[in-house]
């Protein structure tokens, strides 16, 4: 476990091999509101995250009640006395911490309870899917501060329907885990979120590791070139077919056996 002052990062071990990796925002105290250190934090966590090969899955989450109420209020006091030049670095801070997240290749799962505003709408449109519990509460706040989602937009418009999207930002109006499912913000919301998660990363240790991070390679790929028909599908395809892991996977399917990455958590 790596225990930094804001967050942790957490591993279970699967039998067979690989771990699943937990990342918690660690302030419940203050509903596990951003800070400058736990920014700082999450971007390092991702950095060491990118370079290991053992992790099958990450899970995001936050300690006690609620995922994360956005931006700490110290925070967000020290950044209105900053210059509009002193502003830039720390947002560059912000999106740094985003683009960490987003750029992992492993599959990542956000698993929510309680509220989830500003910013932290953010971390959730970072991970590939969200899971999240039926009374949890979501909000695109900044409006309300007479500020704009402006960092987090590019993974807010790659995820949520663009009408409820704009509707949602416009408004800051705060919104059920039933419309986050309907806009497409969270993939799975139940009344048992631990049940929910574990179902999810189950199905997710049945497939082929290597499969699942160039899935995601490929459709960021496909969407920075508006999604074209062309020689990225062919050549992702044809590497996966020709690969240790799509032999061994086409092998145990045509034998009827058992794929050798196929891991459970109870």
């Amino acid at each position: 476990m790596t225990h930094s002052t804001h967050t942790k990062l957490e591993y279970k071990d699967l039998a067979g091999g690989g771990c699943v990796a937990t990342l918690t925002l660690n302030r419940p105290d203050q509903a596990n509101a951003f800070s400058a250190a736990m920014m700082d934090e999450i971007t390092a966590h991702c950095a060491s995250l990118s370079r290991q090969t053992d992790v099958r899955v990450l899970v995001l989450t936050g300690s006690g009640k609620h995922f994360s109420a956005g931006a700490d209020l110290s925070w967000m006091q020290a950044a209105a006395k900053l210059s509009f030049d002193e502003n830039i670095k720390e947002s560059e801070r912000l999106r740094s911490m985003f683009e960490g997240l987003a750029g992992l290749t492993i599959p990542k799962v956000a698993a929510i309870r309680g509220a989830v505003y500003g910013g932290a709408v953010g971390l959730v449109a970072c991970c590939d899917f969200a899971v999240a519990s039926d009374t949890a509460k979501f909000c695109l706040s900044e409006v309300k501060l007479g500020l704009l989602p402006a960092v987090i937009a590019p993974y807010l418009l790659r995820k949520m329907k663009p009408g409820q999207l704009r509707r949602l930002a416009l408004t800051g109006k705060v919104f059920s885990g039933a419309e986050a499912l309907d806009c497409g913000l969270a993939e799975v919301v139940s009344s048992d979120l631990d049940s929910a998660l574990r179902t999810e990363i189950n199905a997710l240790l049945a497939g082929g590791p290597e499969a699942q991070k160039a899935i995601n390679n490929l459709f960021d790929t496909l969407r920075a070139k508006n999604n074209p028909q062309g020689d990225d599908t062919v050549r992702a395809i044809s590497k996966a077919r020709a690969g240790a892991e799509g032999q061994a996977g086409l092998g145990s399917f045509f034998t009827k056996s058992t794929a050798p990455w196929i891991r459970t958590i109870s």
